[in-house]
């Protein structure tokens, strides 16, 4: 069971990175769903709810989160800035920068002195999330059933709004462990890999089918990483026995291939911002895969682990 330092530690972590991932994902839909529409309308709610609690929880802490999520850059990375403030230009949008500003400012911390009022307040912080990621979730599905049925136009896949939906169904699950205090066990921790691996090779095929057909370097690392690395790893998660030994090779080639994937992702947003690489997508779409593919390696505690 987690100590109350744990829930409210992973409460913090878990909360902050998962409403910002929200929040780029409600900006996608309010620029990709085509016309007048109220889908466009519950998005930006949902986005401005979202950035709301993620405030909330920054003034409730001081400022102080877990040093952990902050060095893996899971709440923001070095391109977040400087990428809303490209979306907001191409997009003509205001994405309310000063939450990012306001988490520039955040400082490490490694413990927590927690008290009931705390607890209960993070606890209380726990389920207004999961109202919003459920409403977000009830929103996408109905986007993708009306786009699967010619009802409805956009500019983004049904396949991306599936993996928003399962992103969000894991920070769904992530609250629910929360709320009832359960420390992840090896089978869980597993079966977190494994659905963490599918989100990775997504983003990977997203970004394949993103980039500019010209971008030459960059498409035969994302071919390679996609035909080759990929089907022979998931593969392994499906029949390998569990096994110390087996969970240690899976989490080690894991840890290469997402470490791989984050390289290809930071050199691509240096290029996206000096106009050298272009893709049919928001910038901040780009930023948002980036401190997914950074969550999973938090997740791994990859920078603990030689590989």
């Amino acid at each position: 069971m987690l100590t109350e330092e744990e829930f409210y530690k992973e409460s913090i972590d878990a909360n902050l990175y998962y409403l910002r991932t929200l929040r780029d994902f409600c900006i996608n839909v309010e620029v990709s769903v085509y016309g007048s529409t109220p889908y466009k309308a519950r998005a930006e709610s949902l986005a401005r709810r979202s950035q709301d609690l993620g405030r909330e929880i920054v003034t409730s802490t001081n400022g102080k989160v877990p040093s952990k999520g902050l060095s893996y850059q899971i709440f923001y990375t070095e391109y977040t800035l400087p990428i809303e403030r490209l979306t907001e230009k191409l997009l003509n949008l205001n994405l309310g920068t000063n939450i990012t500003e306001m988490q520039l400012r955040l400082t490490p911390a490694d413990t927590f002195d927690v008290n009931e009022d705390l607890i209960t307040s993070m606890a209380s912080f726990n389920d207004r999330a999961t109202s919003i990621a459920n409403d977000f979730i009830e929103l996408a599905k109905e986007i993708t059933k009306e786009m699967t049925s010619n009802n409805l136009f956009s500019y983004s896949y049904p396949t991306m709004y599936n993996f928003m939906i399962i992103t969000i169904e894991l920070y769904i699950g992530e609250l629910n462990r929360l709320k009832e205090r359960i420390k992840k066990d090896p089978i869980i921790a597993l079966d977190t890999e494994y659905g963490y691996n599918i989100t990775a090779y997504e983003i990977t095929s997203f970004l394949r089918g993103l980039i500019d057909p010209s971008a030459d370097s960059y498409i035969e690392v994302l071919n390679n990483i996609l035909n080759e690395i990929y089907p022979k790893l998931l593969k392994d998660y499906n029949r390998l026995p569990l096994s110390p030994e087996n969970q240690q090779n899976l989490t080690e080639r894991s840890i290469a291939v997402i470490r791989r994937i984050r390289l290809l992702i930071s050199n691509m947003l240096r290029d996206l911002l000096d106009a050298k690489l272009y893709f049919i997508i928001e910038p901040l779409a780009i930023d948002n895969f980036y401190r997914n593919i950074n969550y999973f390696l938090y997740a791994l505690d990859a920078d603990m682990k030689e590989v």
